[in-house]
Protein backbone atom coordinates (compact mmCIF):
# COMPACT_ATOMS: atom_id res chain seq x y z
CA UNK A 1 0.00 0.00 0.00
CA UNK A 2 2.60 2.15 0.71
CA UNK A 3 4.32 1.93 -2.45
CA UNK A 4 0.84 3.04 -4.49
CA UNK A 5 1.33 6.53 -2.32
CA UNK A 6 1.79 9.35 -4.56
CA UNK A 7 5.45 10.95 -4.80
CA UNK A 8 5.07 14.33 -4.54
CA UNK A 9 7.78 15.99 -7.04
CA UNK A 10 10.78 18.06 -5.57
CA UNK A 11 10.79 21.68 -5.91
CA UNK A 12 12.32 23.06 -8.92
CA UNK A 13 16.02 24.71 -8.58
CA UNK A 14 16.00 28.36 -8.90
CA UNK A 15 18.77 29.36 -11.76
CA UNK A 16 20.46 32.51 -11.14
CA UNK A 17 22.53 34.32 -13.66
CA UNK A 18 26.14 34.13 -13.57
CA UNK A 19 27.71 37.55 -14.18
CA UNK A 20 31.14 36.10 -14.41
CA UNK A 21 32.93 36.22 -17.54
CA UNK A 22 35.01 38.64 -20.30
CA UNK A 23 32.80 41.64 -21.92
CA UNK A 24 33.18 43.87 -24.77
CA UNK A 25 30.71 46.29 -25.60
CA UNK A 26 30.05 50.56 -26.15
CA UNK A 27 28.01 52.73 -25.30
CA UNK A 28 26.42 56.23 -26.45
CA UNK A 29 25.31 59.57 -24.44
CA UNK A 30 26.01 62.88 -23.74
CA UNK A 31 28.94 64.44 -21.92
CA UNK A 32 29.03 68.30 -20.10
CA UNK A 33 32.42 69.51 -19.83
CA UNK A 34 34.33 72.55 -18.38
CA UNK A 35 37.83 73.68 -19.27
CA UNK A 36 39.58 76.36 -17.88
CA UNK A 37 42.77 77.82 -19.71
CA UNK A 38 45.69 79.77 -17.82
CA UNK A 39 47.90 81.53 -19.76
CA UNK A 40 51.35 82.48 -19.24
CA UNK A 41 53.54 84.69 -18.57
CA UNK A 42 52.78 87.98 -18.88
CA UNK A 43 53.61 89.86 -22.55
CA UNK A 44 52.97 93.11 -22.19
CA UNK A 45 51.29 94.97 -23.40
CA UNK A 46 49.68 92.64 -26.52
CA UNK A 47 48.14 90.14 -23.70
CA UNK A 48 48.24 92.23 -20.58
CA UNK A 49 49.12 90.01 -18.20
CA UNK A 50 48.67 86.06 -16.88
CA UNK A 51 45.20 85.25 -17.48
CA UNK A 52 42.58 82.47 -16.61
CA UNK A 53 39.38 81.43 -20.00
CA UNK A 54 36.67 78.90 -18.34
CA UNK A 55 34.34 77.19 -20.89
CA UNK A 56 31.47 75.09 -21.19
CA UNK A 57 30.26 72.52 -23.72
CA UNK A 58 27.69 69.17 -24.50
CA UNK A 59 28.44 66.95 -26.87
CA UNK A 60 27.53 63.32 -27.47
CA UNK A 61 29.84 61.02 -26.57
CA UNK A 62 30.63 57.19 -28.10
CA UNK A 63 32.66 54.71 -25.90
CA UNK A 64 34.56 51.46 -26.19
CA UNK A 65 35.11 49.17 -23.26
CA UNK A 66 36.61 45.82 -22.01
CA UNK A 67 36.93 43.97 -18.69
CA UNK A 68 36.35 40.76 -16.40
CA UNK A 69 34.66 40.17 -13.60
CA UNK A 70 34.24 36.84 -11.12
CA UNK A 71 31.09 36.90 -9.36
CA UNK A 72 30.64 35.71 -5.40
CA UNK A 73 26.95 35.08 -4.54
CA UNK A 74 25.35 38.33 -4.81
CA UNK A 75 29.16 40.31 -5.15
CA UNK A 76 31.10 40.70 -8.65
CA UNK A 77 34.21 42.51 -8.26
CA UNK A 78 35.85 43.04 -11.71
CA UNK A 79 38.06 45.36 -14.09
CA UNK A 80 37.47 47.73 -16.67
CA UNK A 81 39.00 49.70 -19.02
CA UNK A 82 37.35 52.35 -21.71
CA UNK A 83 37.69 54.70 -24.42
CA UNK A 84 35.85 57.60 -25.37
CA UNK A 85 35.42 60.37 -27.57
CA UNK A 86 32.68 63.29 -28.71
CA UNK A 87 31.35 63.38 -32.03
CA UNK A 88 32.76 67.89 -31.95
CA UNK A 89 35.69 66.86 -29.67
CA UNK A 90 33.80 68.38 -27.07
CA UNK A 91 35.12 71.48 -27.81
CA UNK A 92 34.16 74.81 -25.94
CA UNK A 93 34.68 78.05 -26.86
CA UNK A 94 35.08 81.37 -24.99
CA UNK A 95 35.20 85.01 -26.38
CA UNK A 96 38.31 87.48 -24.76
CA UNK A 97 37.70 91.11 -24.02
CA UNK A 98 38.71 93.39 -26.04
CA UNK A 99 41.25 95.23 -24.64
CA UNK A 100 43.64 93.62 -23.50
CA UNK A 101 42.67 91.38 -26.25
CA UNK A 102 42.76 93.61 -28.95
CA UNK A 103 44.90 92.40 -31.56
CA UNK A 104 42.14 90.24 -33.28
CA UNK A 105 40.43 92.88 -35.31
CA UNK A 106 37.16 93.37 -35.61
CA UNK A 107 35.66 90.23 -34.57
CA UNK A 108 38.08 89.53 -31.65
CA UNK A 109 39.54 86.82 -30.30
CA UNK A 110 38.20 83.21 -29.36
CA UNK A 111 39.70 80.68 -26.60
CA UNK A 112 39.24 77.39 -27.52
CA UNK A 113 39.42 74.04 -26.02
CA UNK A 114 39.16 70.65 -26.99
CA UNK A 115 38.93 67.14 -25.46
CA UNK A 116 39.94 64.83 -28.16
CA UNK A 117 40.09 61.68 -26.00
CA UNK A 118 39.26 60.39 -22.60
CA UNK A 119 40.92 56.85 -21.31
CA UNK A 120 39.39 55.53 -18.24
CA UNK A 121 40.70 51.96 -16.21
CA UNK A 122 39.52 50.42 -12.80
CA UNK A 123 37.99 48.32 -10.55
CA UNK A 124 34.15 47.94 -10.63
CA UNK A 125 32.26 46.20 -7.51
CA UNK A 126 28.85 45.15 -8.26
CA UNK A 127 25.78 43.50 -6.51
CA UNK A 128 23.91 41.07 -8.27
CA UNK A 129 20.41 39.68 -8.12
CA UNK A 130 19.83 37.55 -11.05
CA UNK A 131 19.62 39.35 -14.28
CA UNK A 132 20.20 42.36 -12.85
CA UNK A 133 23.27 43.82 -11.32
CA UNK A 134 23.90 47.47 -9.48
CA UNK A 135 27.89 48.80 -9.64
CA UNK A 136 29.89 51.25 -8.64
CA UNK A 137 33.64 52.23 -10.28
CA UNK A 138 36.56 54.16 -10.21
CA UNK A 139 40.06 54.87 -10.80
CA UNK A 140 42.58 56.56 -13.23
CA UNK A 141 41.45 58.85 -16.20
CA UNK A 142 43.78 60.28 -18.77
CA UNK A 143 42.84 62.88 -21.25
CA UNK A 144 44.17 64.47 -24.40
CA UNK A 145 43.64 68.86 -24.27
CA UNK A 146 43.96 71.05 -27.30
CA UNK A 147 43.60 74.71 -27.06
CA UNK A 148 44.56 78.11 -27.77
CA UNK A 149 43.37 81.27 -29.47
CA UNK A 150 41.64 82.20 -32.73
CA UNK A 151 39.66 84.36 -34.85
CA UNK A 152 36.20 85.19 -34.08
CA UNK A 153 33.39 84.98 -36.30
CA UNK A 154 29.95 85.65 -34.67
CA UNK A 155 30.76 83.74 -31.85
CA UNK A 156 32.33 80.61 -33.52
CA UNK A 157 35.79 79.95 -33.80
CA UNK A 158 36.74 80.34 -37.51
CA UNK A 159 39.53 77.25 -37.12
CA UNK A 160 41.89 79.88 -38.52
CA UNK A 161 45.16 80.92 -36.20
CA UNK A 162 45.89 84.61 -35.41
CA UNK A 163 48.42 84.54 -38.37
CA UNK A 164 45.31 84.38 -40.91
CA UNK A 165 43.01 86.24 -39.28
CA UNK A 166 41.74 89.37 -41.11
CA UNK A 167 42.53 93.20 -40.11
CA UNK A 168 45.00 92.01 -37.42
CA UNK A 169 47.30 94.46 -36.15
CA UNK A 170 49.83 93.16 -33.70
CA UNK A 171 49.95 89.29 -34.05
CA UNK A 172 51.65 87.28 -31.16
CA UNK A 173 51.40 84.26 -33.68
CA UNK A 174 49.71 80.98 -33.80
CA UNK A 175 49.04 80.44 -30.27
CA UNK A 176 47.85 76.56 -29.61
CA UNK A 177 48.64 73.37 -27.89
CA UNK A 178 47.95 70.23 -26.45
CA UNK A 179 48.63 68.07 -23.76
CA UNK A 180 48.04 64.89 -21.57
CA UNK A 181 46.55 65.15 -18.76
CA UNK A 182 46.08 62.26 -15.34
CA UNK A 183 43.09 62.28 -13.06
CA UNK A 184 40.78 60.38 -12.00
CA UNK A 185 36.94 59.38 -12.22
CA UNK A 186 34.11 57.74 -10.33
CA UNK A 187 30.60 56.29 -11.81
CA UNK A 188 27.48 53.95 -10.70
CA UNK A 189 24.83 52.34 -13.21
CA UNK A 190 22.69 49.12 -13.42
CA UNK A 191 22.87 46.38 -16.05
CA UNK A 192 20.20 44.08 -17.17
CA UNK A 193 20.75 40.77 -19.02
CA UNK A 194 18.58 40.31 -21.85
CA UNK A 195 19.64 37.62 -23.95
CA UNK A 196 21.58 34.36 -22.57
CA UNK A 197 23.16 32.56 -25.97
CA UNK A 198 24.94 29.50 -26.22
CA UNK A 199 28.45 31.13 -26.30
CA UNK A 200 28.15 34.73 -25.34
CA UNK A 201 25.09 36.72 -23.74
CA UNK A 202 23.80 40.20 -24.59
CA UNK A 203 23.69 43.33 -21.83
CA UNK A 204 21.85 46.45 -21.98
CA UNK A 205 22.62 49.31 -19.51
CA UNK A 206 22.95 52.61 -18.29
CA UNK A 207 25.87 54.75 -16.30
CA UNK A 208 26.84 58.09 -15.00
CA UNK A 209 30.62 58.96 -14.87
CA UNK A 210 32.62 61.99 -13.78
CA UNK A 211 36.12 62.73 -14.92
CA UNK A 212 38.25 65.20 -13.48
CA UNK A 213 41.82 65.73 -15.24
CA UNK A 214 44.53 67.97 -13.30
CA UNK A 215 46.13 71.02 -14.99
CA UNK A 216 49.12 70.54 -17.08
CA UNK A 217 51.66 72.92 -19.47
CA UNK A 218 50.31 72.71 -22.97
CA UNK A 219 53.91 74.36 -24.85
CA UNK A 220 52.33 77.08 -27.61
CA UNK A 221 53.71 75.47 -31.07
CA UNK A 222 54.69 78.47 -33.06
CA UNK A 223 55.68 81.32 -30.26
CA UNK A 224 57.99 79.53 -27.00
CA UNK A 225 57.08 83.14 -25.23
CA UNK A 226 53.73 82.42 -24.85
CA UNK A 227 52.51 78.98 -22.96
CA UNK A 228 49.43 77.89 -21.32
CA UNK A 229 47.92 75.32 -18.75
CA UNK A 230 44.85 73.33 -19.19
CA UNK A 231 42.69 71.21 -17.24
CA UNK A 232 39.17 69.85 -18.06
CA UNK A 233 36.77 68.00 -15.57
CA UNK A 234 33.14 66.71 -17.01
CA UNK A 235 29.88 64.58 -16.12
CA UNK A 236 28.64 61.55 -18.69
CA UNK A 237 25.35 59.64 -19.27
CA UNK A 238 25.19 57.25 -21.28
CA UNK A 239 23.26 53.69 -22.18
CA UNK A 240 25.73 50.65 -22.89
CA UNK A 241 25.51 47.45 -24.99
CA UNK A 242 27.68 44.77 -23.69
CA UNK A 243 28.61 41.23 -24.75
CA UNK A 244 29.85 38.72 -22.76
CA UNK A 245 30.95 35.69 -22.27
CA UNK A 246 29.83 32.26 -20.68
CA UNK A 247 32.33 32.22 -17.12
CA UNK A 248 35.88 31.75 -18.80
CA UNK A 249 34.80 28.35 -21.13
CA UNK A 250 36.05 30.23 -24.13
CA UNK A 251 40.22 29.59 -22.42
CA UNK A 252 39.16 26.16 -22.09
Amino acid sequence: MAAELPVKAPAPVVSYYDWTGVYIGASIGGVWTNNVERSFPAIPPVLGGPATFSSNASDTIYDVHAGAQVQWGWLVLGVEAGYSAGFREMQSTVLLSNPPFNFCGVGGCLAFNKITNLFTIGPRLGIAWDRWMFFGTGGYAAASLKGGLECNANGVATGFPLLACPGVGVTPGNLSGASWNDGWFAGAGFEYMIYKGVLVDAILGAEYQHFDVSAKNACCSSDPRFTFDEKAHGDIVRARLTIKTHAWSFLQ
